[in-house]
């Protein structure tokens, strides 16, 4: 009998969708009508759910499996916006399968580059009446509303379910969320908002206006947190950007080669290089039969397998920094989704 090949970490093909103010670069995404192919090896072609359908927990780890099936957990897209990005708000969990069948969408928003205006609207600056709102979006100027402040590289924002949110200016921002289609546009600045036609739906102001919070954003949560806001317990190098249920993200400023060792049972993870270069590299069959080692540049995603139990992270330029992405485990097993 052949024996099984080991799968290994692999890079993945953005997939581009262009509108009026910018741009939206898929950079991992398990969607179906949004699905992001393997660049290299043996499994180059294939999309990323043909993969989960075929190799299961392999690919995301048992505890990972047990909780979502074959939906591959979490998202990483590019956002590049020149202009006024429509106001967006996203259901939680709960509204989002009681209603569609799928998963909500807790995000997290990194600055990876900014041009002096650029702004974030995130939330609102004090308790707002639903008439009041839903007249000021159909309007086109709900921003009084809103907390509006400036941002720069190398902020990141963590934006709940039920908040409201939206870029302005020239800047470029990764986003990592739950592996999920349901941005609700609210308003689009007196731009006429395409239909949205991804899921056969309506993804509309009228249809998120139950879910919205529309209490007072908190203050606190729009610092703009960054890698200098190191906690004492954080490695030199590394901060806790989020830690939530849905997935954990850390930023990794790689300094010198760093070694990850898996945990049993443990999640697939990503890596997406905010600046710089860097080298993954980690034992088994890959490209060349032999040692991997894929090269990930700025602005690409590197996926790396639960079955690669040990793998380094080697820098190639100096300042290269890293947003790894990962599911942390779950105290009960889930109902899994449909496909």
């Amino acid at each position: 009998m052949e024996e099984e090949k080991k799968l290994y970490p692999f890079r993945l093909c953005p997939v581009e969708d262009v509108f009026a103010w910018g741009k939206e670069e898929w950079m991992l995404a398990d969607l179906g009508w949004r699905d992001t192919a393997v660049r290299d090896g043996w499994l180059a072609g294939n999309a990323l759910g043909e993969i989960m359908e075929t190799y299961l927990d392999r690919v995301v780890g048992d505890d990972v499996f047990d909780w979502y099936g074959r939906q591959f957990p979490f998202q990483v897209k590019m956002l590049r916006v020149n202009g006024a990005m429509p106001l967006t708000v996203c259901p939680s969990d709960e509204d989002a399968r009681a209603r569609y069948d799928s998963l909500g969408k807790e995000k997290l928003w990194y600055v990876q580059k900014a041009e002096p205006g650029a702004s974030l609207l995130l939330g609102f600056r004090k308790k707002v009446e639903v008439s009041a709102f839903f007249s000021a979006c159909t309007e086109g100027n709900p921003a009084s509303f809103m907390n509006a402040v400036p941002v720069k590289a190398g902020q990141y924002f963590h934006i709940p379910p039920g908040i409201p949110h939206a870029l302005r200016g020239k800047l470029s921002v990764i986003e990592i969320s739950e592996s999920s289609a349901l941005d609700f546009r609210l308003c689009g600045w007196g731009e006429t908002l395409p239909e949205d036609e991804s899921m056969g739906i309506s993804l509309g102001l009228a249809d998120a206006l139950d879910f919205i919070s529309y209490d007072r954003f908190p203050a606190e949560n729009l610092m703009g947190f960054s890698l200098e806001d190191r906690r004492p317990e954080d490695p030199a190098n590394v901060v806790r950007m989020v830690h939530l249920p849905q997935f954990s993200s850390n930023v990794i400023d790689l300094e010198e080669a760093l070694k990850i060792t898996a945990g049993e049972g443990g999640s697939c993870v990503a890596y997406v290089c905010a600046r710089g270069a860097m080298a993954l590299q980690s034992s088994g069959e890959g490209n060349d039969g032999g040692r991997n080692h894929v090269k990930v540049k700025e602005g690409e995603v590197v996926l790396v397998p639960s079955e690669c139990e040990e793998f380094y992270l080697v820098p190639l330029e100096k300042g290269t920094l890293l947003l790894e992405v990962l599911v942390e485990k779950r105290e009960e097993p889930d109902l899994t989704f449909s496909r």
